[in-house]
This record gives structure tokens, sequence and C-alpha cells, in this order.
């Protein structure tokens, strides 16, 4: 096992919930309404400049950037509204000038109507698209969170919780499953893995990953035999145009006070001892993702106390990055583990990333947390 860097790193509170909710719903009516502030604060600003002008300049076609500048953030309806008031205002320009209802004067009116109708078709162009993409994204999440089966808060010897981290909308939705099988009385098997590729491919494949893990679970005898059928299963998935079908994936059976383990291309799991040191529970030569063939590594063993607690995470966790691009610091998880239960524990790794990284992460994250309890027998 490598002992993770000591470098104590305390991990802020979360604000209060009041003034949280309170500044969100502040931000939320300030931005909600900002592109009707800065299309109307455009046409007041050209209606003032031209007013000041005079004869001497006729800036009325610069009116039809009000409307383009609502199309872009604003629904059809709010863009509507800019339209007819960069209309109104162009026809109003004409006054102070003198122009008002000369050829120059309608031929620029002309020109900021065109102009508005067509930002009125691009606004209803853009929120129809959006609305397809939001419709479709929510199809895939609710897809994904069915497979993702609720694991036993309590197994042999065991407590536990996951938590499932979506990325934000934009960056898609990603293959990241867990699964948790209890084979006897006084042990359980669990995978956590992460399917190459985003979307409804990924989530087909991740639900088929976790359901031949339950059925291989409890048949075979060791996780290298598990893993070596779900080779077999992602192995004869359709190879995509560009890149490759697999999966990283670590495989974990907790019995008594051993861990054993098959790490196949997946990041560690991180292992909290009692005392606050955090340690990745490696193997000596890490196997491929699972559906690229070849021999699998025999089982690796380490052990545990009670009182101790398991981390197993997809890479979502330590390739979350703030805005300096610099990654999750994992010892920061030394006080996030330190909660009195598992869920308090995730719930604070969440809050951490979550501050880390300034809002959403770009990548889904996937958290399963173990905790070693006294044995009934015990």
């Amino acid at each position: 096992m490598r002992p993770l860097p000591s470098t104590d790193r305390s991990v802020d509170k979360p604000p209060a919930a009041g003034s949280t909710i309170a500044n969100g719903s502040l931000l939320g009516r300030w931005t909600r309404w900002l592109g009707l502030r800065l299309a109307f604060g455009f046409i007041a600003v050209v209606l003032l400049v031209d007013a000041a002008a005079g004869t001497h300049a006729v800036l009325i076609g610069f009116l039809a950037l009000a409307p383009l500048f609502a199309a872009a953030v604003e629904t059809p309806r709010r863009t509507a509204v800019v339209s007819a008031t960069a209309t109104t205002a162009a026809v109003v320009a004409g006054l102070p000038s003198g122009m008002l209802g000369s050829l120059d004067h309608l031929l620029r009116v002309a020109v900021v109507i065109a102009v508005s109708l067509m930002a009125v078709y691009v606004a209803q162009a853009r929120t129809g698209r959006e609305e397809r993409l939001r419709r479709m994204a929510e199809i895939v999440r609710i897809t994904q969170a069915a497979i993702l089966r609720e694991p036993p808060g309590h197994a042999p010897g065991v407590e536990l919780a996951a938590r499932y981290v979506s990325a934000y909308e934009q960056a898609g939705v990603g293959g990241d499953l867990y699964e948790v099988v209890v084979v006897d009385p006084r042990g359980l098997r669990i995978i956590v893995g992460d399917v190459c590729g985003k979307g409804l491919d990924a989530v087909r494949l991740a639900s088929a990953v976790a359901g031949a893990f339950r059925q291989s679970a409890i048949i075979r005898s060791d996780l290298t035999q598990v893993a070596r059928d779900l080779d077999d299963l992602v192995g004869r998935e359709p190879t995509p145009a560009t890149g490759a079908t697999f999966v990283t994936a670590v495989l974990v059976e907790l019995r008594g006070d051993e861990i054993r383990s098959v790490n196949c291309g997946h990041p560690a799991p991180i292992l909290r001892h009692r005392s606050g040191n955090l340690e990745e529970l490696e193997v000596s030569s890490p196997d491929r993702p699972l559906g690229l063939g070849g021999p699998r590594s025999a089982e690796v063993t380490h052990r545990w106390e009670v009182g101790d607690r398991l981390l197993l995470h997809t890479d979502g966790l330590i390739e979350a990055r703030d805005d300096n691009g610099r990654f999750f610091p994992m010892s920061a998880l030394r006080e996030c583990l330190s909660r009195s239960s598992v869920d308090d524990s995730l719930a604070a790794v969440w809050g951490s990333v979550h501050r880390h990284v300034g809002g959403e992460p770009h990548d889904d994250i996937a958290l399963l947390l173990a905790e070693r309890r006294p044995s009934a027998a015990g």
C-alpha cells in the first residue's frame, strides 16, 4: 500500500443554507433578465447618442443589434418584445434629425424590422434545440439512475453508502457504474467502473456490466474469474468508429479483515485508517481495462481493521480541476472521510470537490464508501 501525501489541507465548512439560497435566488433573478437589460440599455444608449448627434450622424441602424443580443440568450417572446421596442425606437429616432418619413429613414427602419424578424427566428430555433437536448439528457440521466441501484446500507460486517454526481449537462452523461453483491453471510463483492465514452451507448454497456457482475460475483470462486467473465462480455461489444470499447473497473471482495481486489486499469481504492492516514490499495502490476483481452493477474489481499473506511471512486474525482488547472488534492479526503457516518463522509467529499471546481464537475463521479464494523460474532 502506498501512503498518500501527508500534507494536511482543511476543508472549508459549507456556507449556511439560508445565505446560499438567498444569494442563489438573487443571482438567478438577475441573470434571468440579463438579456433584456442589455438589449434595452443598448437601445437607450443608441437613442441618446443619436439625439445628441442631431443631423451629423444617423445611428438608427445600430438598433438592429439589440434583438440579436436578446436572441442569443432570451426566449422568442422576450426577443419579440425587444424587436418591437427597437422598431419603435427606430421610427421615433427620425424626429430629432428631421428625417422622419424620408426614404433614407424608411430604409433604415426596414433594416431594423428585417433583422428583428430574423432574431425572433434565431431565438425560436435556439430554444427548440436546447429543449431537445435537455429532454435527451434527462432521459439518459433517468436511465442511468435506474441501473445504479442503491447498495444495502448494511452488509456482513460492513456499512455502505454510494453517491453518483452527474457532470454538467453540456459534458454529456458517462457510463460510471457501481454494484454491490452479498455473496454469503460473511462476505460481499463490489465493482466500481467507468465505461469509455458517453451517452446512451455508455449507459447501456454500464448496465450490461453491472448485470453480468451480479451473476458472476455469486457463482465464481475468486475475483479473477469474475474479471474474465466481464472481459468476455465487454469484448463482444461492437467496436465504435473511433476509439475502442473498454471499461476500467476495480473489483473488491470484503471478507472479515481482508480486502481482496483486482484492478482493471482503474484508479486505486483509498483506505482511510482510524488514525487518519490515507493509503492507496495498489497492485504490483495493474491489469488492462475490461474488454481488451489478455491474461488476468491474481487478486491481491490487504488488511483493514474495525473503523477503517475504504473509498472506491471513478476518475472524475482525481481529475477534477479548478480554474487554474490544479487537480483535486487527495489530502482533502482525510477530513472528509472522518465524518460521523459514511453518508456524511460522501456528502463532505462532494462538497469539497464542488468548492475545488467552483461549480459542477466536468466529468461524472461515482463514489462508494465502505466502513468495517464489528461483526455479529464479535
